[in-house]
């Protein structure tokens, strides 16, 4: 019986939050905690597990459709990675599972070494090549700056008619961004910082890029997906990354 290891980027609903922790407290889990830096001081209670240990992970600015976002992921796996755990498993603290952990440790034990992710077939590589430009002011796409708002669009506009080259666009793929993924991923991803830095620091919402094309770039892992097939955001598709995210009624729908 495998040991799991939960990573938890929160920035809202410091309830909720506790909520999630109270329901992955098992002795066969350990949490990682990254809080948002800006919303620090809205965490001033957090449940403390009794049965896993807590590691509370340096909190860090993070920013919609920034590289910031791929920064708080990689700062989890890099701590969490000296545990070598069967699975990592990246959440939101906006997340609750929906079976117990009995359930899922059974599942997980069942699909050893699989990586389990969700691939989108929303956008083309070309399409998505526009988001590894160097863009400016990448921490402001969501801004109520009338002037900046307006330079992303014309930023966003010339490059879609000049795709990124730093990578064969037959390996861009994108997905969600929250993922169980197995040792040996999580290892390379993190020997591989350099590299995911270089590629996306300066791109737009290059999150949900950075580890399906990762995984693009080096095969052994692509046949380690547990469901490989893109995904259209309708009702009655399976997720491979095993989460269910509505998007058909939102975006995502608040459930």
């Amino acid at each position: 019986m495998g040991k799991h290891a939960y990573l938890i980027i929160a920035n809202r609903n410091p309830n909720q939050l506790n909520l999630l922790l109270k329901t992955i407290d098992d002795s066969r889990n350990d949490i990682y905690l990254l809080i948002d830096k800006k919303s620090i001081n809205n965490f001033n209670r957090i449940f403390k597990p009794r049965y896993s240990i807590l590691t509370m992970v340096d909190p860090l600015n993070i920013f919609w459709g920034d590289y910031s976002l791929i920064s708080a992921e990689l700062r989890l796996f890099s701590v969490a990675k000296s545990g070598n755990y069967d699975y990592y498993h990246l959440l939101s603290g906006l997340d609750l599972p929906l079976v117990n952990q009995d359930i899922i440790h059974s599942f997980f034990d069942k699909y050893p070494n699989k990586e389990f992710i969700t691939y989108s077939a929303a956008l083309s590589s070309k399409q998505l090549s526009t988001r590894l430009h160097k863009y400016h002011f990448t921490n402001s796409f969501r801004t109520q700056n009338k002037l900046l708002k307006c330079y992303h669009k014309i930023e966003f506009k010339l490059y879609s008619k000049l795709p990124e080259k730093n990578i064969d666009l037959d390996k861009l793929s994108f997905g969600s961004n929250w993922v169980s993924l197995d040792d040996e991923l999580v290892s390379d991803l993190v020997k591989h910082k350099d590299l995911i830095y270089d590629l996306y620091h300066r791109g737009f919402l290059v999150d949900e890029v950075f580890i399906p094309t990762f995984i693009n770039m080096y095969p052994k892992y692509k046949k380690k997906i547990f469901y490989s097939k893109s995904v259209t955001d309708k009702p009655n598709e399976f997720q491979g990354n095993l989460r269910y995210i509505n998007w058909w009624d939102g975006t995502p729908y608040i459930l």
